[in-house]
Order: structure tokens, then sequence, then C-alpha cells
């Protein structure tokens, strides 16, 4: 059996001991490498640049050689049978959800980050034992079996999480024959009873949508930080939700973004845990894994998250209305779908990374990709269907069965829900491989389930009057409707502003160079805040809450 012994000999140092026991069993090359990417995140991250001092060890405790075959793998030569130690120290120097920390506190792990798998053996059983001081409390997204942990291949052990800390608190939420565990690391600034009732009721709306859970048992792993943070990585058996700062908590609008990330990543356990393209369907750690699902993986999982939010009645209509609005607001000033598909934007992650890029190049797959699954819902609603059931068709036919999906069979199975396949490929083609404006077809959906979307001005009148969007008095957005596209240049500092007849004079400094600009105010809104005005109650929507 392969063994992974972690020990920290200097908290304040950030950095881990690992020993990797291999059994070798044949006097041929041993290789072994270190994932580039995670789960989740569809960008290397070459976590090889936080190791140091790798040696490999014969079973007698001899150091023999090893080499370097490229930046993240190795090989040696064993000289007899028998248990070999690979050697090494990892820097856990990041906190996030798909990260490693260590300080005096404690001791956590994405296994994915720091363990290598071995070349021949990825299907192997692994034991996992992180030494940690004894009045630590610890949990684990691992298999739990005669006091030890356990994975039963790499795959699994590259999805798992690992937490000890000397200020653990725990809950459970038994649901049917599934176990949930809550995990909380750092100060409640929340009532704890509440917060339980609200995750039951979507774990329960969640199952009843898809009629099963994955997993017999599924842990939330929460990091409450002193500072402010926000993010979620989804594991099959769990998720770890870092947020902060822990005290803003007492305030509604914060409990409902870690209520928000919370619901999505438990739609997770089934969308991409295990409804996954067939590109990673498995995981190879080793390299770029390219696919245009990003629309399904996580644009349908933000949809949904917040959807089911309103669905077990955490959220009111009017606190969905404005999470809706947020992806909205955020969706209009990118114009990144004038320029690339969603999904070359699900491909290019790769390349651009989750950072903005160069201007209004790409769309986002969460956002863009959730307002794809609203028109998708909204338009099966009216086919007596809904997104919710092209989900569990999809659970049925490739998730429980593991079997990765194409684009093809999920449009497949999305046709198989009407009787007017025209409309849907014409759909198909032009906001999901198209380049369209999808703000129309939104608007006419919102209203066919009884909202009206109007348009407002933002608070600052730069950017609605005249397309400029500034982040400290430098320019970050300009409209490419507005006179300012063709008179400022992202990067310009405003040095003075000043309004006369309608018009807008600046003063700008342009890398060094002090120049005068003069813009005429637009005729109609430029960047524009939208909000959702609920005008009456209808079937559709009542069956798109409580279907």
């Amino acid at each position: 059996m392969i063994k992974y012994q972690f020990q920290v000999s200097n908290p304040l140092s950030q950095f881990i001991q690992i020993t990797l026991s291999i059994p070798v069993r044949h006097l041929s090359l041993v290789r072994i490498k270190l994932p580039a990417w995670r789960a989740g995140r569809y960008q290397l991250a070459n976590y090889v640049r936080n190791i140091r001092n790798l040696n490999v060890l014969s079973p007698t405790g001899k150091v023999i050689p090893c080499t370097k075959l490229s930046k993240d793998s190795w090989e040696f030569e064993p000289d007899h049978v028998g248990d070999y130690r690979v050697v090494y120290e990892y820097y856990c120097g990041k906190m996030d959800a798909g990260s490693c920390w260590v300080d005096e506190q404690q001791i956590y792990l994405n296994f994915v980050n720091c363990c290598f798998e071995v070349e021949g053996q990825a299907e192997e059983k692994i034991q996992v034992e992180v030494n940690h001081p004894p009045h630590y409390q610890s949990c684990t997204t691992l298999h739990k079996e005669n006091h030890g942990f356990f994975a039963s291949n790499f795959q699994q052990l590259a999805d798992s999480s690992f937490l000890a800390s000397q200020s653990l608190t725990h809950e459970t939420i038994a649901t049917g024959e599934v176990s949930f565990h809550l995990w909380f690391n750092g100060a409640i600034h929340f009532d704890l009873t509440d917060f339980k009732s609200n995750v039951k009721n979507f774990i329960e709306k969640q199952i009843e949508s898809f009629g099963e859970f994955p997993v017999a048992e599924y842990h939330f792993i929460y990091q409450l930080l002193p500072y402010s943070h926000y993010h979620g990585v989804e594991h099959q058996r769990g998720t770890v939700i870092t947020f902060g700062p822990a005290k803003s908590l007492k305030d509604q609008s914060q409990m409902n973004e870690l209520m928000g990330v919370s619901c999505h990543e438990l739609y997770h356990a089934w969308n991409v845990c295990q409804i996954r393209p067939a590109e990673i369907m498995p995981y190879d750690f080793s390299k770029e894994a390219y696919h245009e699902a990003g629309w399904i993986v996580e644009g349908i999982t933000t949809y949904m998250g917040d959807l089911f939010l309103l669905k077990s009645a955490y959220f009111s209509l009017r606190e969905y209305c404005e999470t809706f609005e947020k992806i909205l607001n955020r969706e209009s000033v990118n114009f990144g779908w004038q320029n690339q598909s969603i999904l070359e934007s699900s491909f290019d992650l790769w390349v651009d990374g989750y950072e903005a890029g160069i201007p209004d190049k790409k769309v986002s797959i969460y956002t863009h990709g959730a307002l794809i699954a609203f028109c998708l819902d909204a338009m099966l609603l009216d086919e007596d269907s809904s997104l919710h059931q092209v989900m569990k068709l999809l659970w049925k036919r490739f998730g429980k069965p593991k079997i990765g999906y194409t684009l093809k069979e999920v449009w497949e199975v999305v046709l198989s829900q009407t009787n007017h396949p025209i409309y849907f490929n014409q759909f198909y083609s032009n906001y999901i491989s198209g380049k369209e404006d999808i703000f129309p077809v939104v608007e006419k959906h919102l209203a066919s389930l009884g909202f009206e979307l109007t348009y407002n001005f933002k608070k600052d009148q730069l950017s609605s009057d005249y397309g400029i969007i500034i982040q400290n008095e430098k320019i970050i957005k300009i409209h490419p409707k507005g006179e300012a596209f063709n008179n400022l240049m992202i990067g310009d500092v405003i040095l003075a502003q000043t309004f006369k007849d309608a018009s807008l004079h600046l003063s700008i400094d342009r890398f060094g160079r002090k120049i005068h600009v003069e813009l005429p105010k637009h005729h109609s809104l430029l960047f524009r805040d939208h909000t959702l005005i609920d005008k009456k109650t209808n079937l559709k929507r009542e069956s798109w809450i409580n279907g």
C-alpha cells in the first residue's frame, strides 16, 4: 500500500515535511509526478514551485540517485525490492479553498497540491497520516477506517482535503441516509441553529431535484477568516469554503454570500464531481485538459445555486431578484461576447486563467453561463420540462455510471425535452456557440415569468453618461459606444474633471503626458444598473419556483 505521512516541525516556517512510501515489487524505474492543476480550476498552477529538498531513500535508509525528468516529475532506479521513501518539504503559504496553509494554529491541506502520483500504481489504495498536536481536532473528506485515513486511489486522494485545528466546531445534519458534517475553523458570529436549518433546507431541495445524493457522507469545511476573503472548491465528498471577515457574517448581506457559495458547492456534488465532460473523466493532472463545457460546469451551477436558495425559502423573491441583478450588472459591463463565444472562453481558461485579461476578449463561464442557464430553464418551462429535469437525466445517464459526456450528448438531452428543436438549436447557435447579445433574450424570459427589467443610472455619472469606469482615478473600462472610446485609453489617470454645457472636461495623465479631453454627454445610458420589478405572479413562475 502507498502511504503518505505529514509532519510539521516548525509551523511558523509554513513548511510541512512529507514522506511518501512506495512499495517496490519489481526492479524497474519508478516515476512520480506532481499535479500541475486541480479540479475546479482549469488553469495550470505548477504546485511544484512549492517543493524543496526532495530525496529518495532505499529500504535501508540510504539516499539513492533521483533524476528530475520535467518540471514536476522524477524517477529513480531501485536496487532491490521493498518500501522506498520519497521525502520532501512543501510550502503551505496560501490560504484559499484549494491550497495549503500551515501556522501555529492549524494544518490545512489540499492533497492535490502536494502529493505525487506514482506511475503504474495510480489505482492502489493510499493511507494518509497527518501528525498534529494531540489537542487538535481534525476533519477530512478522506475515508476513515480503523482510526486511519484512506483514499481508494490517487484520483480520490487528489479530490480530498484535510484540516486539523485547535479551534474546530463540528455540527451534523441528518438527511435520509446521508450524513452531512459542518466544520467551522474560526470565530462564529452567527446563529448556528439557524445556519444548520437553512443548509438542511437547500440540501433537501437539491436531493429532491436529483432523486438521490451521490455519496453517503459529505463535509462542509469552513475557514472563517479575520480578513476579507471569498472562495469555494468542490469535492465529491465535501467542499472547502473560505470566507472573511468572519465578523461580517453578522450582516444578512454577508450571510447571503456565504449561503450562496455553500449552495453552489453542494450542487457541484452532482454537476462536475460526477456529471463531467469526457475531457476530464478521469482527471489528468499532468497537463491541460481543454474542454468547452464551462457554461454547464459553472454556469448551470451558478444559476442553480442561487435558485435553490429561493426554492428552499432561504431567499425571499426580492432577495433572489437582487442576486440576479448582480449577475446582470456584472455582465452588462463586459463586451467579451462580441469577440468570443462561451465555448471559446471555456477552452481558453488554460490561456487566460480567471483574471480579467485584455479588454473585452472573453465572457465569464460563471455569470454569462448563468444567464444561458436561466434562458434554457425558461424555455424548457414552456415545454412542461425544466433545466432540473435535464440535469436529472444527465445524472442518470452520465453522472451515476461515471461516464464523461460530450457537448453533443448534453444537447441531445436538452432536445429530448422539447417539440421545437429548431427554436432551441437557434438559441445554441446564437448564444452558446455564437456571439449574439443575450440581454434581449434574458429580458424576454424574465417578462414571461412576470418580471420587468428596468435600466437605471449608476451612481457614478461618468459611467452612465460618458461610458467611463474608474478605480482610484484610473480608467479601467470604456464603453465602445461612447465618445470616450475614441478619446481615452485604459490606464489614463484623471487629474481633474468639470462639467460645462452637458460636456465633460477632463485633465488626464496618460503615462506621463498631460492631456485635455472634452466629451459630450451621450444621448442614452451607457453603463447602467439593472432592476427587476415584480409585475405579477403566473403559473410559469410558480412552476419555476416550486416545480
